[in-house]
């Protein structure tokens, strides 16, 4: 029943991001794409049936559409219907303080020193700060760190809970697409088993045997992974979308990172420091780990999204290789010395952070109950243009809009099964044709004009920086109706 200090960590994310931060729980309704999420969970509750087809756009009507992350969409419903936006983000922060918890667990199972185990789960917390939204790809963050520990945990003892990687499969395939990483570590982990057996005679029994239980493993998690309502047409599908040129090209989280903001350079301080570590890696005769970190690497400079997915991994295998290197310094030194002090602080701390208890879920349930906390009613107002839907909500409803993918997701939670949308972002459903058209219109190229009347446009709630509005205010076919700090609405004269 006694807590560890690991157990208190869990509390203390979930204050650190969400109770004494500006925003608050607010800051996980910031992305709209959490409002689509809602409105497809709700259809799913509503109906008792994953869709087949779309359900949202004019410009694609009817045509064969998964709802890959249908479990994760119900759940975050279902959590909405329940208790509002209060059981949307308790949900969402729920997670992420679990997926941290059990990335500190890891870090100090696998051997970390606490000190640096805490340095480097909190610099994961800040590098992954940038996709803390009410969205499914939270349950992906948990999975894995769950995953990857459990693989490693075999490694060591030859756990047959390692099993469990199965039916936590048939979930995950169900909640997120984010699925598919596990399977490139899995593999990545078989390759690196077989090359460990290859260059070191000494254990290539055991890593023989491991390699084995991971091929055995990866076939019973791809059958698995086939318990979804769409089967192997739902891996078709997040494939086309990890290779579609237009979403590599056009979406932020698909391009390159930009050093420019604090998490971007905690994952630029990890990056190096799991570079670096390469070498004793291989020293050490694992070669798992550093396949691992450079496929990871380098999915990050590629697509900024994938830094995610590194921080959690290397953080783990960077805390045990700095704490390596700190027990070396301080072997032989006095214990009154600073180094001395400063490691004896690290084994308490340590000690003190080791075990688990019933706080966690304890914990959650108070989260849920006491008084005073300020939960979020609806999505933030700065967020989203709930003033001018508010004003104009028949009109947008019934026209057709060009609006951003952004705003097209909150008009289709405000607004269905009225409201229909020419884009939104499920941008892999869309496809290059209607993406192209879409950027033409919203940058003002020089065939804007044919482009709207081929929809037949004759709304437009724009954002106030696109160069689309000057051009509409210039135009006398179009009338300003509406326009504050963010947003300006158009209607197309009749």
């Amino acid at each position: 029943m006694a807590p560890s200090l690991s157990d208190l960590f869990f509390v203390f994310v979930i204050g650190w991001m969400f109770l004494t931060t500006p925003g608050g729980w607010e800051r996980l309704l910031t992305d709209s794409d959490t409002a689509l999420h809602l409105r497809i969970g709700q259809h799913i509750l509503a109906t008792r049936s994953v869709p087949a087809h779309d359900l949202f756009a004019f410009s694609k009507v009817g045509q064969p559409w998964y709802a890959f992350e249908w479990l994760s969409e119900a759940t975050f419903a279902a959590a909405r219907d329940f208790a509002g936006f209060k059981g949307v983000v308790l949900l969402a922060g729920v997670v992420i303080g679990l997926y941290l918890t059990v990335l500190l667990k890891y870090c100090l199972w696998k051997g970390a020193n606490g000190t640096i185990a805490l340095v480097a789960v909190l610099l994961t917390a800040s590098a992954t700060t940038i996709h803390f939204h009410a969205r499914p790809h939270l349950f992906t963050l948990l999975f894995l760190a769950i995953s990857v520990w459990m693989m490693d945990a075999y490694r060591r003892s030859g756990t047959p809970w390692i099993w469990l990687l199965v039916p936590l499969t048939v979930l995950w395939a169900n909640l997120h697409g984010g699925f598919f990483i596990f399977f490139a570590l899995l593999g990545l982990r078989f390759v690196g088993c077989a090359a460990e057996a290859y260059f070191w005679p000494e254990i290539r029994t055991e890593r023989r045997r491991e390699a084995m239980q991971l091929l055995y493993l990866g076939a019973a998690c791809t059958a698995a992974s086939l318990i979804n309502p769409y089967g192997y047409r739902l891996h078709l599908h997040i494939v086309e979308t990890l290779r579609s040129p237009w979403i590599m090209s056009h979406i932020s989280e698909f391009l390159s990172p930009s050093f420019r903001s604090e998490p971007l350079f905690d994952f630029m301080f990890m990056l190096f420091a799991g570079i670096a570590s390469i070498t004793t890696l291989v020293r050490q005769r694992k070669l798992v780990e550093p396949l691992w970190i450079l496929f990871l690497a380098y999915s990050s400079l590629v697509s900024v999204r994938h830094s995610t997915l590194f921080m959690l991994v290397a953080a783990p295998i960077i805390a045990c290789e700095l704490s390596s290197w700190w027990g070396n310094v301080c072997a032989g030194k006095s214990k009154t010395s600073v180094a001395g002090m400063l490691d004896d602080f690290a084994q308490l701390l340590s000690a003190k952070l080791q075990g688990t208890s019933l706080f966690i879920p304890v914990a959650i349930v108070v989260l849920a109950v006491v008084p005073g906390i300020h939960w979020p009613t609806d999505f933030p107002r700065d967020a989203v243009p709930a003033a001018m839907v508010d004003a104009h909500a028949d009109l947008l409803a019934t026209g057709r809009v060009f609006a951003s993918d952004a705003t097209a997701d909150y008009l289709i939670y405000r607004n269905y099964p009225r409201q229909r949308v020419f884009i939104d972002s499920r941008h892999n459903y869309y496809g290059e044709k209607i993406g192209n058209d879409y950027v033409a219109i919203a940058n003002g190229s020089s065939d804007w004009r044919k482009l709207l009347d081929e929809y037949g446009f004759n709304v437009a709630l724009c954002d106030a920086d696109q160069p689309l509005v000057a051009l509409l205010q210039m135009d006398k076919e179009w009338r300003l109706l509406d326009k504050d700090a963010k947003y300006v609405l158009f209607a197309r004269e009749k």
